[in-house]
């Protein structure tokens, strides 16, 4: 039996190093669907606090989120520049994320306010201590430009998973209905219990990916920098991440789409009980069915990127495809073109949509990690030097967008609407259902025509990316 050679990338560590997205997946659709709504709908915090709280804490990420990076790139441990800072996370994460959803009884606006502020702040930072290391990894883990695809598509995969659990736990078990609460998301004491399950969830997949990559570590990138870490170092090296042009255009991407898909998100729950009048035992079955799209959708990245061999071509081409399926349903219902609400057949055409959508999704966050990452040789070819951290930093500062400024827009919109706490089918003005629909339909067209404009800036192609790598590996071999 032939064994593999010393750090060979074997699928024990490619699946090891993947399951580390879950708690990801986990804490996206947490903040995603949840948090605005538990806030908002269930304590009675206004839209307008809600949204205050986390782009402060959105805030505090820009500055952190760099730091986390560039410390992480430049320390020095037995265990290597990125398995400490993952291991540290473990404990603290999980209590920060089961705080943020248990409130104490009682609290004022202000103090309820003043706590979803600061476990937001935590609970960021605490991810960006364990997401940021463990996302740069996916550059320093292989050199190839294929194989970078893949490990964002297993990544991506398990994110996938990570958001299908907490729907169906979610939906099913902790917000089932009861003579109290009919509707099973309006009860208070179900939200502790659910982040209390999710919490130890995602303890324990931080710890997974750690342990299960450790072995790796002798084979990872090391630190060359003689420098102490410092803010001024921090500074500089954002500085030149931001000077390659094709960085500027994935992050802004990124970015706007994170903006985009955290109102999706967090006005999903509004849009399906409210304008399209579904129970939510059917948003509980319409959601894991977009989350297996966006599953299809990453394992197609792998075969599409040998088929099509430009990256930006591919995340332009997921852009374009979310934005189609994603609005479809609601623009053709504004035009009177769908089966209204009540009729069966309703449910059915809006989950396949949403499902086709999700292909886009995942598709196009595989070639955001992947690109990212090509970024980083671009990096070392121009300046000697290895900083992941840095890169990934601002990926992971793009990805809390998802449920940062997203959030804020949803907030807004809420708020706009006039959509008031607890509102229903019978309650709801009409005038609402229209500016509700107005901003997932068109209004989300509009957005991602513009995060299209920002892909197609990215120039850094297959054949540069190429004769990068070649240029490291001469610059890298002995000289005779």
């Amino acid at each position: 039996m032939t064994e593999n050679p010393p750090g060979t990338l074997t699928w024990r560590i490619r699946i090891m190093f993947s399951v580390g997205q879950m708690p990801e997946g986990i804490k996206a659709a947490a903040f995603g669907f949840f948090l605005l709504f538990f806030y908002n709908q269930v304590l009675g915090l206004s839209g307008f606090l809600a949204s205050l709280a986390i782009v402060i804490a959105l805030l505090f990420d820009a500055v952190s989120d760099p730091i986390i990076g560039a410390w992480s790139d430049g320390v020095r441990t037995r265990w290597g520049r990125r398995h400490p800072f993952m291991y540290a996370s473990v404990i603290p994460v999980a209590i920060s994320f089961y705080l943020l959803f248990a409130p104490p009884e009682g609290l004022s606006d202000m103090q309820l306010f003043s706590w979803l502020l600061v476990f937001a702040v935590l609970t960021r930072t605490l991810q960006s201590v364990y997401s940021i290391p463990h996302t740069s990894m996916t550059a320093e883990l292989s050199n190839d430009y294929q194989e970078r695809t893949l490990l964002s598509a297993l990544r991506s995969i398990q994110q996938s998973v990570g958001m299908v659990l907490v729907f169906l736990f979610g939906f099913q078990v902790f917000f089932g209905s009861t003579p109290e609460y009919p509707n099973g998301q309006l009860n208070p004491e179900a939200y502790p219990r659910f982040s209390a399950l999710f919490g130890l969830i995602i303890g324990a997949g931080v710890f997974a990916c750690a342990a299960g990559t450790h072995s790796h570590i002798p084979y990872l990138t090391k630190s060359t920098s003689n420098a102490s870490f410092s803010l001024r170092q921090v500074i500089r090296e954002s500085a030149i991440a931001f000077s390659f042009r094709s960085f500027k255009a994935v992050v802004l991407t990124a970015v706007l789409f994170g903006m985009t898909m955290g109102m999706v998100s967090a006005l999903s729950i509004y849009l399906g009980t409210l304008y399209f009048q579904f129970s939510l035992e059917l948003i509980g079955l319409s959601f894991p069915a977009s989350i297996i799209g966006s599953f299809v959708g990453a394992g197609l990245a792998t075969p599409l990127g040998k088929l099509f061999t430009e990256k930006r071509t591919l995340l332009m081409s997921g852009l374009a495809w979310y934005a189609v399926w994603g609005t479809l349903p609601i623009i053709l219902s504004m035009l009177g073109l769908f089966p209204k609400p009540g009729n069966p057949l309703l449910f059915y055409l809006v989950m396949t949509a949403n499902a086709i959508c999700s292909m886009g999704i995942g598709l196009l966050t595989v070639m955001i990690s992947s690109m990212i990452a090509d970024v980083t040789d671009q990096h070392e070819a121009k300046h000697g030097s290895r900083s992941e951290g840095i890169y990934f930093a601002a990926s992971s500062f793009a990805a809390k967008a998802v449920s940062g400024l997203g959030i804020v827009i949803s907030g807004i919109v809420v708020d706009v609407a006039g959509i008031e706490r607890g509102s229903t089918t019978q309650t709801i003005d009409p005038d609402s259902l229209f500016t509700l629909a107005m901003a997932m339909g068109p209004g989300v067209l509009i957005m991602i025509g513009i995060t299209i404009v920002a892909a197609s800036f990215y120039d850094l192609s297959r054949a540069d990316h190429a004769r990068i790598r070649t240029e490291i590996d001469e610059n890298q071999s002995p000289t005779t």
